[in-house]
C-alpha cells in the first residue's frame, strides 16, 4: 500500500506503458500511485484507498470511463474525489460530457509529463 504521507493518485488505464510513464513522473514528484487496468478494479481501489485524485482513461475494457465516473459519483464516500480525464481522443463533445459528469478536467494523452504533474498538483 502507498505511503500515507504522500498524496495518493489512482491511475485507471489499461495501457501499461502509459500508466507506468505517468506513475514514474508522479512518483518523481513525491506522489504515491496505484494503478488499476479496468474500471471495475479502479472503482474497488477508489472505494478502498480513497485517493486524493484519479487519472482516468475513457476507453477501458468492460466499463467505459463514463461508466466509472457515474458509479463513483453515486458513492458518498468517493463523490468528491477529483477526476482528471486522460484520453487519446481530442474531441470537444467528449470533453464536455466528461466535465458534465463530474470530471475536474479533460486532458489528452499528448500532454507532457511536466504538465501532467502540474495539473495533478493543482487538483490533488
Amino acid at each position: 500500500m502507498p505511503s500515507r504521507n504522500k498524496k495518493l493518485i489512482l491511475l485507471v488505464d489499461d495501457d501499461f506503458e502509459i500508466a507506468d510513464l505517468y506513475r514514474d513522473a508522479l512518483e518523481e514528484n513525491f506522489f504515491a500511485c496505484e494503478i488499476a487496468t479496468t474500471a471495475i478494479d479502479g472503482l474497488e481501489k477508489a472505494r478502498h484507498l480513497k485517493p486524493d485524485l484519479i487519472l482516468l482513461d475513457l476507453m477501458l475494457p468492460g466499463m467505459s470511463g463514463f461508466g466509472f465516473i457515474r458509479q463513483l459519483r453515486k458513492d458518498p464516500t468517493c463523490e468528491d474525489i477529483p477526476i482528471l480525464i486522460l484520453s487519446v481522443l481530442n474531441d470537444d463533445e467528449i470533453a464536455e460530457e466528461s466535465l458534465e459528469l463530474g470530471a475536474a478536467a479533460y486532458l489528452t494523452k499528448a500532454i507532457h509529463s511536466r504538465q501532467l504533474v502540474s495539473m495533478v498538483q493543482e487538483y490533488a
